[in-house]
């Protein structure tokens, strides 16, 4: 990609190229966080221990995890995922605890694995789109995958 400008015009027109290639890596991060947060709700799903002992309850945290926006700007954007109904059943499940009989339980880890498999796959991801991007000297190829 080529440019003419004045000698006069270099620092705006660098400026307006460093600003289209900041909304372009922007576009792709946002999709990108979108589709990764909802992976990761999948595996955290999938990972999830069941009780099978209490009818009442069987499957029901592992139903719950939800995916939110958490803060969205111009330079930043957040999801969460978390579990609305059994937050306080996620600490204990993750790390064990003690019984009331003074016994500890065996931690059932499936939170910690997810995110890191995720994290892995994501930041991957996201240096790919800069290698991508129009403005880097890739061209800007759609970002879902």
């Amino acid at each position: 990609m080529s440019y003419k400008v004045k000698s006069n015009e270099v620092g705006s027109a660098v400026g307006s190229i460093l600003d289209q290639y900041t909304v372009d890596i922007q576009a792709g991060v946002r999709e990108l966080t979108d589709e990764y947060a909802d992976k990761l709700k999948e595996q955290i799903k999938k990972g999830s221990p069941v009780d099978w002992r209490r009818v009442k309850r069987r499957g029901k945290y592992k139903r719950n995890w939800k995916v939110k926006t958490t803060s969205k700007g111009f330079a930043v954007y957040k999801r969460t995922v978390y579990s609305p109904k059994e937050y306080r059943l996620t600490h204990l499940l993750e790390f064990g605890h003690k019984t009331r009989k003074g016994t500890m339980t065996r931690a059932q880890a499936h939170i910690a694995p997810a995110a890191e498999n995720i994290k892995r796959d994501y930041v991957k991801s996201i240096s790919d789109i800069v290698r991508q991007s129009k403005h880097y000297g890739g061209g800007r190829r759609s970002y879902k995958r």
